[in-house]
């Protein structure tokens, strides 16, 4: 009995000893993962704030550049000065072009106001998408692919379609490419608490945990052919964007799996959303000759506005801050005025209200390079009628302005 008894303790006791050391594991296990989140999100929040002022830093310059080259064009007749202005613009559509991945990838707020989203619906049409695409890839090399979803019921979801779309396709993409002799892959939608998630799986090579801590990074890529691309880190900062999370597991030689977690969409979200874009606008300006006021802190973008103004016969008061913009309002009436939002001091959102209030029939035309810092709901609350997103093309001046005559809302 005696020896029965005792040796019956330290069983017990090492399987207790075994479940609290497995307790402290899984907790420790817990505080790394949080900590890599934590790291990994405040570097993507630096990445992205140094992208924000680049670009702001671009399309000040690319605005001036692309205007005149434009306005060159249109006047010029000599062959090979029409030769040069056209190599001007195209170089500078291109700068144009990667300043805005580079300002999409800054963003923290929407774009366009969220509406409810059917992920379900999302992940089917993905799903076929990629389904198509790879058995014919995989076909003409005489092996296969099965690509699975699963999609029981969920709530909608609050978001923007399109940006959600581009996270799956972006994540089905990276599985195919790691999956070059076929394999599986896996979308499958649930619903833990109040938040959505979508997992995306599949069977292929697999990430170590340095590349793992990685892959959200800017222009980070494991693929030979490297471009100006942002990759995952885009994905993850359009799943930020909508309030949500992102997570990744992966094993060498046995696969990578996404979880993207979405927040469900607020009553609110329900009914159909206008399309944003330019404000819609019941203000009319004057016909040209005009006085019109056009205040930017780039003395470039003052001048290159002030000459193409003044070229349709407008009479341009230029300013490079909100006071000196605010003391013009007290001295003259203004029709129209182009405010950029970015400025020292005073922001041109603001100098866009008193102006309004004080001139209700006046057009306002509000610039940024900052794709944050002008959203529906702020411009409405101060009046703001178009929206021109910089580096703008003189075509795309040429229609707000043409629109604020009529009083009709402009796409810019």
């Amino acid at each position: 009995m005696t020896l029965g008894a005792d040796s019956a303790e330290p069983r017990h006791s090492d399987a207790s000893e075994r479940s609290h050391l497995t307790e402290v594991r899984a907790r420790l296990e817990d505080i790394v993962t949080a900590h890599e989140q934590t790291v990994q999100r405040e570097r993507l929040r630096a990445y992205r704030k140094m992208a924000a002022e680049a670009a702001h830093t671009f399309t000040e310059t690319l605005s001036g550049i692309l205007a005149r080259a434009q306005n060159l064009l249109d006047d010029a007749q000599d062959p090979d000065v029409l030769r040069a202005a056209k190599m001007i613009e195209q170089v500078a559509l291109e700068g144009a072009r990667a300043a805005r991945r580079f300002q999409d990838f800054s963003r923290t707020n929407p774009a366009h106001p969220f509406q409810a989203v059917d992920l379900n619906k999302l992940v089917v049409e993905v799903a076929d998408s990629v389904r198509g695409r790879w058995s014919e890839q995989l076909a003409a090399r005489g092996i296969t692919g099965e690509v699975h979803a699963e999609t029981p019921y969920l709530p909608l979801v609050s978001g923007d379609a399109a940006e959600l779309r581009h996270v799956l396709t972006s994540i089905a993409d990276n599985a195919l490419d790691a999956m070059p002799e076929g394999g599986n892959l896996s979308f499958r939608t649930g619903i833990v608490g109040t938040r959505v998630f979508c997992l995306v799986a599949d069977t292929g090579v697999g990430i170590g945990d340095e590349v793992r801590l990685q892959i959200f990074d800017p222009f980070f890529t494991t693929k030979r052919e490297k471009g100006p691309s942002f990759g995952l880190s885009g994905v993850y900062a359009i799943v930020e964007r909508h309030g949500g999370e992102i997570t990744v597991e992966s094993e060498v030689g046995k696969g990578t799996t996404f979880t993207i977690w979405l927040p469900p969409a607020r009553s609110t979200e329900l009914a159909p959303q206008q399309a944003s874009g330019a404000l819609s606008t019941t203000a009319r300006t004057s016909t040209p000759g005009a006085q019109i006021l056009v205040v930017d802190d780039s003395e470039e973008v003052r001048e290159v506005l002030r000459e193409l103004l003044s070229q349709q016969g407008h009479t341009v008061v230029t300013c490079e801050d909100g006071e000196s913009a605010l003391a013009e309002l007290e001295t003259r009436r203004f029709g129209l005025a182009m405010v950029d939002v970015g400025l020292p001091g005073i922001s041109g959102l603001d100098v866009a209200k008193k102006l309004k209030g004080r001139w209700p029939d006046a057009t306002v035309v509000v610039m940024t390079g900052y794709f944050d810092r002008v959203g529906p709901e702020g411009t409405q609350a101060k009046g703001v009628d178009f929206v021109l997103t910089k580096p703008f093309t003189l075509d795309q001046l040429r229609l707000v302005m043409r629109h604020a005559y009529s009083g009709v809302s402009a796409e810019s």
